[in-house]
């Protein structure tokens, strides 16, 4: 890091200032913790896990501001007396505590550095708390531009939300704001003023009138949880109770948090909650958070996949193919984003290109697949092929276009086509649900498994998909020669050793495998006309090219 002589000496005059103020700590310390911040150490967010999140937070919306506290538990895993956290310079830090004392810290940017009295030993465990305040940042469209979203119903009751995916959660909280740590389990205590409810993640616990004029809503949540799922909703909500029976006879409590003048059509529009928990646990498993419950919450924005707390606000609308897009999409992040988790926003596909899967096995469950491909074709043309689906590493990294949904569930859809087995790939999808229920991954880790669990070679079949930009393409010609229609084909693809099958035209009007490579083939085929020559596009995602050889390629 580069930083200007102005700045450094404005942070020596506020450590001293803070040292003095916690009173008696030396000024030789102030400078060792100085120069360990600037030398940007990466340890110190690696050395230590997260273990638990106490947050309370008081939001005021006349002021568009919040203030509060969170305890973070954490475990080290090596022995530490520094670490490094996350928060917006839009909200003050005012102390925090350890041990029943004030302890120093320093702030930089969008990051703050805790210096701890003592070493923390391998393996202990220790717990601290950030006191906050300030006006965080507001989205001006959520949930894509994040922050909060401060809004009034048709009512003219406060209507509050937040969305946080893109910015990361650190726009408002204090925490560790990375996708490959999640604290194990969270409290929240949601302080909103009186006459309004706070929703959160989790269980409702319990709420009690303060007597400042504001009411305390606690939830709890006993899974890990996504950081940037930690969930914050507020309004005049009137509260509807339904439950789900799943195929063991298990209950999932189901909560509905919508507008009063909504809450006639919500009873009725909702009820596909059921139909898509039946069809995502028959796909995937059992839903992920049954001690977390479900909820879905009326939300000022369009929707966001907040763990067992999804935001809703669709509008009470079906789409064309008869479900509501936002339920069914975010839901489906229950199993994939908020159970399965990236690492890293480069492998973003995980939770993007899976659940926009679980969309086209909504409608197969409920209309067929014939159906299902249909839908499936009407996202194909938004794929661009330009950057490949895997991202850069270790950046917040963002996409220019949305290939990691619509790239990522044809992917998907045409491992399924290749395998031309329907039991082994919905019992590949079921089984990684297994492995990797409740756990942080990379694209690898999830590559690897589908090699080893459908015993099929898909090592070259990612390198092309994942992590180059085009997608393979079947060149082809047909010539007349000694009385047969040979055609000639081959593909051409980045990868040397990519092998693909895939369901051409062979006959007249109907479609067989043929096993496409870098290698030119021939193939007698019983008609002369390219034309004929197609590619069965409902279930694979290569393209076709004519190719026009030279006379000599013909001989």
């Amino acid at each position: 890091m580069i930083i200007s002589n102005t700045k450094l000496l404005r942070v020596f005059d506020s450590m001293i200032k803070r040292l003095l103020f916690i009173g008696g700590k030396s000024l030789i310390f102030s400078l060792l913790f100085t120069s360990q911040l600037f030398a940007k150490n990466p340890k110190l967010k690696s050395n230590y896990n997260l273990i638990s999140y106490d947050i309370s937070v008081k939001v005021q919306p006349e002021l568009k501001s919040i203030e509060g506290a969170n305890t973070i538990q954490i475990s080290a895993l090596n022995s530490l007396n520094t670490i490094e956290l996350d928060l917006f310079p839009q909200i003050k830090v005012s102390a925090i505590s350890y041990l029943g004392s004030n302890i120093p810290y320093v702030r930089d940017s969008n990051s703050f550095i805790i210096q701890f009295p003592a070493t923390i030993p391998k393996n202990d465990t220790i717990a601290f708390t950030i006191f906050f305040s300030g006006k965080p940042i507001i989205a001006q469209k959520a949930p894509w531009d994040g922050g909060f979203v401060w809004g009034k119903d048709s009512s003219g009751y406060d209507w509050i939300g937040l969305a946080c995916e893109g910015i990361g959660p650190s726009c408002w909280l204090p925490c560790k704001d990375q996708w490959n740590d999640e604290p194990e389990m969270m409290k929240m205590k949601l302080i909103v003023p009186k006459g309004l409810i706070g929703v959160s993640n989790g269980r409702f616990i319990g709420s009690k009138n303060r007597l400042d004029g504001y009411t305390e809503f606690d939830w709890q949540v006993l899974s890990p949880i996504n950081q940037y799922n930690i969930s914050i909703n507020i309004g005049n909500y009137e509260h509807i109770e339904d439950i789900y029976v799943n195929a063991k006879n298990e209950r999932l409590s189901l909560d509905y948090y919508v507008l009063p003048q909504n809450a006639s059509k919500a009873k009725t529009h909702f009820q596909q909650v059921k139909r898509m928990l039946q069809t995502f646990e028959f796909y995937f498993g059992p839903y992920p958070f049954y001690q977390d419950g479900y909820k879905l919450v009326e939300t000022p924005y369009w929707g966001m996949e907040h763990q067992s707390c999804v935001a809703y606000g669709n509008n009470y609308q079906n789409n064309n193919y008869g479900f509501d897009f936002i339920i069914i999409h975010e839901s489906g992040h229950e199993w994939f984003a908020n159970s399965i988790t990236a690492s890293d926003k480069a492998d973003m596909w995980i939770h993007e290109g899976f659940t926009t899967y679980s969309e086209a096995l909504y409608v197969e469950k409920q209309y067929g697949k014939f159906r299902a491909v249909q839908y499936l074709k009407t996202q194909r043309g938004n794929i661009k092929n330009n950057k490949p689906v895997i991202g850069q590493r270790g950046v917040n990294f963002n996409r220019p276009d949305n290939d990691n949904y619509y790239k990522g569930t044809w992917i998907l859809h045409t491992m399924r086509g290749i395998l031309d087995n329907d039991s082994l790939w919905f019992n590949t999808l079921k089984d990684l649900n297994k492995e990797f229920y409740h756990k942080i991954v990379s694209s690898k880790q999830i590559e690897n498994y589908f090699i080893k669990r459908t015993g099929y070679n898909f090592g070259p079949f990612f390198d092309q998909y994942l992590y180059h930009a085009a997608i393979p393409v079947i060149e082809y010609y047909i010539v007349q020669k000694n009385g047969l229609n040979e055609l000639h084909y081959h593909l051409k693809t980045d990868v040397n050793s990519l092998e693909l099958p895939a369901k051409v035209t062979l006959t007249k009007g109907g479609f067989d495998y043929l096993s496409f490579e870098r290698k030119w083939k021939i193939y007698d085929l019983p008609y002369s006309d390219e034309n004929e020559f197609k590619l069965d596009e409902g279930n694979f995602l290569i393209g076709m090219k004519r190719y026009y050889p030279k006379e000599s390629d013909k001989k």
